[in-house]
């Protein structure tokens, strides 16, 4: 067989499917960090404002985001690793699903927060009625 000027390359015809499934994770990574979890971080940090009306779990949010970055990571390692294509780009949609998750996760921790933290003002406000009386 002889090679055409068309598909000689610096790279092995099977090593580029193995750097784009990498690259395209990396690239949905990283924007759905800059895009979501950027001003997701920026509403929890102004919901922070309220002080110590709402208590926000930090340790938590910290905990879910570092560890499923982390699993995500992973995923686009095995991606660029796998040999068989649909592996690799099932691993590239599960490390943006565990990305997308670990960035809407502390609005999910911050709202469970404001809910725990409005049930005990019930108690507060049935208080100062009977007391009212």
């Amino acid at each position: 067989m002889y090679r055409t000027r068309a598909s000689a390359s610096r790279f092995p015809a099977s090593r580029r499917p193995r750097v784009v499934r990498a690259s395209v994770g990396a690239l949905l990574v990283v924007l759905t960090l800059l895009l979501v979890l950027g001003p997701v971080l920026g509403l929890v940090g102004s919901a922070a404002a309220a002080g110590p009306v709402l208590r926000i779990p930090y340790a938590g949010i910290t905990a879910v985001v570092v560890l499923a970055l982390v699993a995500a990571a992973a995923c686009l390692a095995g991606a660029w690793r796998a040999s068989v294509g649909w592996l690799g780009w099932t691993l590239v949609v599960l490390a943006w699903l565990l990305t997308l998750v670990a960035s809407l996760w502390p609005l999910v921790a911050t709202a469970d927060a404001a809910v725990d933290s409005a049930r005990d003002v019930w108690p507060w406000i049935a208080q100062l009625v009977r007391d009212v009386r």
